[in-house]
């Protein structure tokens, strides 16, 4: 009985959704950190000087606080530790999706980016409302 009760107290949705944000933010963030202009140009981003940085920073984050967080989600015992992540990475992606929608209705960058960036942040968004929406209550 005492298994059943700590099965509902974590969802196994969310638990997929951490073991998924987990592998493309590692991914992505490392190859931010590691090749940004190169990763950049596989979506049809230019090189522009002066932003190498920014990306690395970019990936830096991603690591950290995307893959970290998620690592602490994948291993959770129960909802609590994981509420205010799930609940800020569902702002972030929300915010992040109206982004890459919008530069690519006004044509900002290439739009290959914009869609595969939004495709992305739409795919991780619906699992982590999903998350939320499993939460014990």
């Amino acid at each position: 009985m005492a298994q059943s009760q700590s099965a509902s107290a974590f969802p196994g949705i969310a638990r997929v959704t951490f073991i998924i944000h987990f592998i493309v933010a590692l991914v992505i963030g490392a190859l931010l950190l590691f090749i940004p202009v190169t990763f950049g140009s596989w979506f049809g981003y230019p090189e522009s000087p002066g932003v190498e940085s920014v990306l690395r920073a970019f990936g830096a984050l991603l690591l950290g606080l995307g893959a970290g967080t998620s690592l602490c989600g994948i291993f959770a015992g129960s909802w609590q530790p994981v509420e205010y992540v799930v609940r800020g990475e569902i702002a972030y992606l929300a915010l992040q999706t109206i982004v890459f929608v919008v530069s690519a209705a006004i044509g900002s960058g290439p739009l290959i980016g914009n869609i595969v960036f939004a495709v992305i942040s739409v795919i991780l968004l619906v699992l982590f409302i999903i998350s939320w929406v499993s939460r014990p209550k």
